[in-house]
């Protein structure tokens, strides 16, 4: 599996959580204290083998059923890999499997129709794995077949171009993933296929040299998927094939991971709540996760919603609002 993200690789193989998983953006710290127009704080996750979109309550644990469920044939989900929250609250889901990203009302339930799709020859998409909107309400998606992160405009629907493009031999893009943005303005992105996660400048275009790359054997990391970042500026990346890795605000180069949590299975989500609580998705044990701030090796969560009530299905990504 993988916390919103699909793959249908350039050999086909199957999305988040098989193969070379690609991983996707969670949301920003700041989009994590917004509150949910119906009910209060909610955690948010794609899920991938049963196509939907679940939330539940921040404060739900245990086996118990989703708050809300985006599912069924008006929704247009299509292995949904990859999930991100704009400052509103709506809801943006990359299709692996379609090569859409359709985009939900902040309070939809139910089989419903998209607000909006962007899709087709224009749009440039592929199979994605990772999904991310920023201050401006520009959606950035990552095309981990095509090695490219495109950009679009607030509001985009339908075929629509992307009005930015980074790709190129000089970007070092290897099957991209997960997305995030620092308070800069820095693109980060995780690199699935290079166990590495880099960052272009704010306003990088074309074929650009990242300005700064995470990786190395100090860092531990693997597989990375889908990255976040907490409130006070510390990287936060799900990797899935060795767990969620905390590095220092500004982390660059061979640097070690000053937490390394151990214990899930295949990590796939992650994000920071207001105060710094790290959440994960964990795609092979259809879980969604939570730990102290602090958390480090096999630590045990502060709590888990996990069972046959709650419909999770090999969840991707994971955004709070």
């Amino acid at each position: 599996m993988k916390i919103i993200s699909s793959i249908v690789a350039a050999t086909l193989l199957a999305g988040c959580g098989a193969g070379l998983n690609p991983a996707a953006p969670a949301t920003t710290a700041a989009d994590s204290s917004l509150v949910r127009p119906d009910a209060g704080v909610h955690v948010f996750t794609a899920n991938r083998d049963n196509p939907g979109v679940l939330s539940f309550s921040n404060k739900a644990n245990g086996n118990v059923a989703p708050a809300h469920t985006i599912a069924g044939s008006k929704t247009k989900l299509n292995s949904p890999d990859a999930l991100a929250l704009d400052s509103k609250g709506n809801i943006y889901v990359a299709n692996d499997s379609a090569n859409t990203v359709q985009v939900f009302a902040s309070n939809a339930n139910g089989n419903v129709k998209p607000k909006r799709q962007i899709g087709g020859t224009k749009s440039q998409l592929g199979p994605t794995e990772g999904i991310f909107v920023d201050h401006s309400g520009n959606l950035w998606v990552s095309n981990y077949s095509a090695a490219a992160v495109t950009e679009y405009a607030a509001g985009a629907h339908g075929n629509v171009a992307p009005i930015d493009t980074i790709s190129g031999n000089k970007t070092q893009l290897d099957e991209p993933l997960g997305m995030a943005m620092d308070k800069s303005g820095k693109l980060y992105v995780a690199n699935g296929s290079s166990s590495d996660v880099l960052a272009f400048a704010s306003g990088a275009s074309g074929n650009v040299s990242p300005a700064v790359t995470i990786g190395g054997s100090n860092t531990g990391l693997v597989k990375p998927f889908a990255i976040a970042f907490d409130s006070t500026g510390r990287l936060l990346v799900a990797d899935e094939d060795a767990g969620v890795f905390v590095f220092a605000k500004g982390a660059s180069g061979n640097v070690a991971p000053v937490q390394h949590i151990t214990g899930l299975l295949y990590p796939t989500g992650v994000t920071a709540d207001a105060k710094d609580r790290i959440w994960a998705a964990d795609f092979s044990g259809n879980a969604i996760v939570e730990y102290a701030k602090n958390a480090n090796g096999s630590a045990t969560p502060m709590r888990m919603i996990q069972g046959s009530s709650t419909n999770l299905d090999a969840p991707c990504y994971i955004a709070l609002f």
